[in-house]
């Protein structure tokens, strides 16, 4: 039981795990499913362009003739590849370079790369640059004991991949230029060249004649310059004429008679620059140095040496000249010359029939070991090899001998110290660390498939393949040479027609391509049996469509769909029929499958009985489609009166939408009467009634806003109005007959008066001898108050001093002063109520005056 009982778990987890692993290969079928449909060929992906017009306009500023298609060959071809999308390839990443790409361009060999590519393979070989200057940067010292220096570093550089020309760190390309370099990120046009701005390039040409280039923007390099000068030949001796620029360094075919170097012949070489003969090549008989043997030579070689020994003796008679033929004298004897002894010590001048024999000492010359003298007495001729036993280190250093020091001694061990190819030993016997260049071939597939690589070995990625092969269109009439790998991407453009029979009933005029033809794009052109309408259908030819087939192949790396072509069948009718809306607004083509009559979405607009409006339905079925007037299912007038109401009235009309004219308003205005104490009430048709002149209006409307009762307003004297209520100011202010009392100056004399006198000026009275009287003793009553009042201050003043010495000087006994007492005045009340009646007198007043002004 206890065996049955551990198993279950293990035969669980093996069903989970392959449950696990059906999922996963169910989910990468499906996307791989998915990629081989979403795959398209790098041929459909972008319209060809117009290239005759591109190159026409391209060409418009060059002056171009029949015999300056050599000059631009080279241009055409970089054009070819840049119009055709696909044509070009980056040798980096071995890929298409599309019309939308992002590019950059060497200067030096015109090759196209993607600008990202170039990035990386820029970033790619600083970084190698970088890692082997640093493992170079220190030096070492050998077997020997000698120091051997760091290698010189090289600067820092990356190469293009196609021409190899070196460019420094900060020529890194950052950012998509056109090929002028005149614009930043220049935008794809299909009437222009693509990666280019449309202006004109501008650079100077080449050779540098001082002209520019005055193509638009194009790729590859200029064409030669196509400008005309009027120039002579190289010698001159030709009149003038006119040449183009890049060939005004022209010659005539006039020979040059110039003489030669030799003094015999003339140059005879066809029209060249002065000073710029050829040497002689002519032979004649010339004597060698020594004037003993004579040969046929070149004019331009005159001095010759013979190999006769010269053989004539010195001055001294006895000794002969060894050297080989030569000119002039011998020279003195070289034997009667100071001399000394083979090993250098001993010198002596002798005559030249003196042998000096050795001097018998030691030789001690350093023997060719330089650490070494030699120990044999003084000898002629060289010393013998170096015999002294040392021990002696290999060139390795890993094992010591002893050896003679002029024999070298070398180990069979072999180094396993790896090449700068980091790849290979170096399997060197003995060797000094100072590894060769490794010299096998790298021998890796390239990315084309078909080649191996045949550089010497070497770090990082391969160059591109350079191999070529031709390709050639569908029917072999087109061929191209592409770069190797590209055979099946790349795109020939042939421009013969198609000889493959169209598939549907039309005429497909096409030019020759790769894959399939394109779909027919004509109208179909036959009668449309779907809809059964006898019109001819001018949808797009359905003939021969491209559909995919399925099948029930289940392997992810084959297709599972399968492309085939089948006839459609005719789509609905599009042919335009005259159609009447069902309201009768409007008539209108449409298509024959949707011709039925509808509503057109336009408001009915029929006139309803009201006579004022019309029906606001969206169009609908009526009976009779002519008449424009309310029929049945136009819906009726909900809306009441909308005649303008007389000037003034503010009330609707209570009667539903009708024709003019409404009733007189009966509606009942309530308001305040001129003067504010009543209200008033009066019908609105009375009020605002037009009837009679503007005189009788206003008064009409005066008299219905009147209370009847005398009116409250003042006049501007400040007497009340003694007109009825009515509006505006008050009238006749001027015949105001209210008395008002006047007085003198000292306010003892008064009068009444009428109040137009007032307003004529008479306002006061004059004083007489009794007012005199009085004005003197009350200005003597004020004299005696004001003395009274200087007593009190005095007293005020004695006491304060009185205090004063009392604080700071020597006490006193108080006296007792007698308290008075002052007894309560009775309150005088008819002097209070007079107070009182004269405050509520003025208040009211006032009252009055603010009520009048409001």
């Amino acid at each position: 039981m206890p065996p049955a009982k551990a198993k279950k778990p293990q035969s669980n987890n093996a069903t989970n795990a392959i449950q696990k692993f059906n999922e996963v290969h169910a989910r990468n079928i499906d996307v791989a499913k998915k990629m081989v449909e979403n795959y398209e060929s790098s041929d459909s992906d972008e319209d060809e362009l117009d290239e005759k017009t591109i190159l026409n306009s391209l060409y418009k500023h060059y002056a171009k003739d029949a015999v300056d298609e050599h000059m631009l060959a080279k241009t055409s071809s970089f054009l070819e590849n840049i119009l055709q999308s696909g044509a070009a390839t980056c040798l980096i990443c071995i890929g298409s370079i599309k019309r939308a790409d992002s590019v950059w361009s060497c200067r030096h060999c015109y090759c196209l790369f993607h600008l990202n590519c170039i990035k990386r393979w820029a970033n790619d070989s600083m970084a190698q640059i970088k890692a082997k200057t640093q493992n170079d940067q220190q030096g070492y010292y050998n077997n020997m004991g000698e120091y051997v220096p760091p290698k010189k570093q090289k600067a820092l550089h990356w190469c293009c991949p196609q021409c190899r020309k070196e460019f420094a760190p900060e020529e890194k390309p950052s950012t998509y230029e056109c090929f002028c370099g005149k614009e930043i990120n220049p935008p794809s046009q299909p009437w222009l060249v693509p990666h280019s701005c449309g202006e004109i390039c501008g650079k100077a040409l080449q050779p540098n004649c001082g002209h520019k280039c005055t193509l638009l923007c194009h790729p590859g390099p200029c064409p030669p310059c196509a400008q005309y000068a009027n120039t002579t030949c190289k010698c001159g001796k030709s009149p003038p004429k006119s040449v183009r620029c890049i060939d005004k360094e022209w010659e005539c075919q006039i020979k040059c008679d110039r003489r030669l170097k030799c003094g015999e012949h003339t140059c005879g070489r066809i029209c060249h620059k002065a000073g710029q003969c050829p040497p002689c090549n002519k032979t004649s008989e010339q004597r060698c140095k020594c004037g003993r043997e004579s040969a046929k030579r070149l004019c331009s070689d005159l001095e010759w040496q013979c190999k006769n020994v010269c053989n004539r003796k010195y001055s001294c008679g006895l000794h002969v000249c060894k050297k080989i033929c030569h000119t002039g004298d011998c020279g003195e004897c070289p034997l009667s010359l100071p001399r000394s002894c083979p090993c250098g010590k001993t010198k002596k001048v002798g005559p030249c029939t003196e042998t000096i024999e050795p001097c018998g000492d030691t030789c001690q010359k350093l023997l060719p070991c330089q650490l070494h003298s030699c120990t044999q007495r003084c000898h002629k001729g060289n010393c013998n090899l170096c015999l002294v036993i040392i021990k002696k280190k290999c060139r390795c250093g890993m094992h010591e001998k002893e050896l003679p020091c002029s024999k070298e001694f070398t180990c069979e061990t072999k180094c396993k110290q790896i090449k700068d190819c980091e790849k290979h030993p170096c399997n060197r016997k003995c060797c000094d660390k100072n590894c060769p260049p490794c010299d096998k071939v790298c021998g890796k597939p390239l990315s084309c498939g078909k080649h191996k690589c045949q550089s010497i070995c070497h770090k990082g990625p391969c160059y591109p393949c350079q191999q070529q092969s031709q390709i050639h269109c569908r029917c072999g009439k087109t061929k191209k040479v592409v770069p190797c790998g590209r055979e099946r991407t790349a795109r020939v453009v042939c421009m013969e027609p198609c000889r493959i029979p169209s598939k549907c009933h039309h005429y497909n005029k096409h030019r020759c391509h790769k894959n399939e033809c394109p779909p027919c794009s004509q109208p179909c052109g036959l009668l449309n049996d779907v809809s059964k309408c006898g019109h001819i259908c001018n949808a797009k030819c359905h003939a021969a469509v491209r559909t995919i087939k399925k099948t029930n192949n289940s392997s992810i790396w084959e297709p599972t769909k399968q492309v085939e072509f089948k006839p459609m069948p005719h789509p609905r009718c599009e042919h335009k029929v005259s159609v009447t809306c069902i309201g009768g607004h409007e008539v209108s083509d449409w298509p024959c499958w949707n011709s039925k009559p509808s509503s057109c979405q336009r408001l009915c607009n029929r006139l309803l009985k009201c006579g004022n409006h019309k029906c606001p339905l969206v169009c609908h079925s009526v009976p009779d489609i002519k008449d424009m007037n309310q029929q049945v299912g136009c819906a009726p007038c909900e809306k009441g009166c909308n005649i303008p109401r007389p000037e003034g009235c503010t009330h609707r009309c209570p009667r539903p939408c009708h024709l003019p004219p409404c009733q007189q308003c009966s509606a009942a205005i309530k308001t305040k009467c001129h003067c504010g104490l009543m209200s008033i009430v009066y019908k609105c048709s009375d009020y605002y009634s037009a009837e009679g002149t503007d005189n009788d209006v206003a008064e009409r409307q005066e008299i219905l806003k009147s209370c009847g009762n005398r009116c409250l307003k003042n006049y501007p004297c400040g007497h009340r109005c003694v007109a009825k209520c009515h509006s505006g100011p008050c009238p006749y202010p001027e015949a105001c007959r209210k008395k008002i009392r006047i007085f003198c100056t000292c306010k003892r004399l008064k009068m009444e008066v009428p109040c137009d006198k007032y307003r004529s000026g008479f306002n006061i009275l004059d004083c007489d001898e009794n007012c005199v009287e009085t004005q003197r003793n009350i200005e003597m009553a004020r004299q005696r108050e004001q003395e009274l009042l200087r007593k009190q201050e005095e007293e005020r003043n004695r006491l304060e001093v009185e205090q004063f010495e009392k604080k700071f000087n020597k006490r006193k006994p108080k006296e007792r002063k007698p308290v008075e007492v002052k007894a309560k005045a009775p309150t005088n009340w008819k002097l209070i109520g007079l107070y009182i009646g004269i405050l509520a007198a003025i208040a009211l007043a006032v009252a009055l005056a603010l009520y009048e002004e409001h």
